[in-house]
């Protein structure tokens, strides 16, 4: 990683490669810090989710991941036999970021709020739209509200901790 390194925490906007991928979705992803951003399981690598994927940093500056180098398995011996057992082995990685035309937070917001339209299951209750804890729910006033505090953040923190629930601080 070198022009310029990213501020952290941050947002990653990745292709679709789950099992049966939608080509031209995108799906979002954080990164608290370089160290979660250097890493990822063996599932995310053999299937190059990283791949890319932009990276918006919280002062508005992108990339774009065009390489992703394996460094090999990392983490205490019983933590990787474990992963191992579990087929999610966490490997160090390199990335090769190229920079990126900026992105305004309000662009983020709306990236951001696409995704979770286009990407339902990610984002609503299934429970509560079956009903099995009370009244049914509809899944748009869902969505809805799932993207209400992602527009009314000020930062990209804040856009971090709507979708999330994580409580960092700007």
């Amino acid at each position: 990683m070198n022009p310029g390194t990213p501020t952290f925490p941050a947002l990653g906007f990745r292709r679709d490669v789950g099992r049966e991928p939608i080509p031209g979705r995108e799906r979002v992803t954080f990164f608290l810090d370089l160290e979660d951003f250097s890493t990822c399981t063996s599932w995310e690598l053999a299937r190059g989710e990283r791949l890319g994927m932009v990276l918006a940093d919280r002062d508005g500056r992108c990339w774009k991941v065009v390489a992703v180098k394996d460094l090999g398995v990392v983490r205490p011996f019983w933590e990787r036999v474990f992963r191992f057992l579990m087929r999610q082995s966490l490997h160090r990685i390199d990335q090769e970021l190229i920079p990126q035309e900026p992105l305004t937070l309000a662009q983020v917001k709306e990236r951001v709020c696409a995704s979770i339209q286009a990407n339902p299951d990610d984002w609503r209750d299934d429970e509560a739209i079956a009903g099995e804890a009370g009244p049914p729910r509809d899944e748009q006033e869902m969505l809805d509200e799932r993207q209400a505090p992602v527009r009314a953040a000020r930062t990209l923190t804040q856009v971090i901790n709507a979708l999330y629930g994580e409580e960092l601080e700007d």
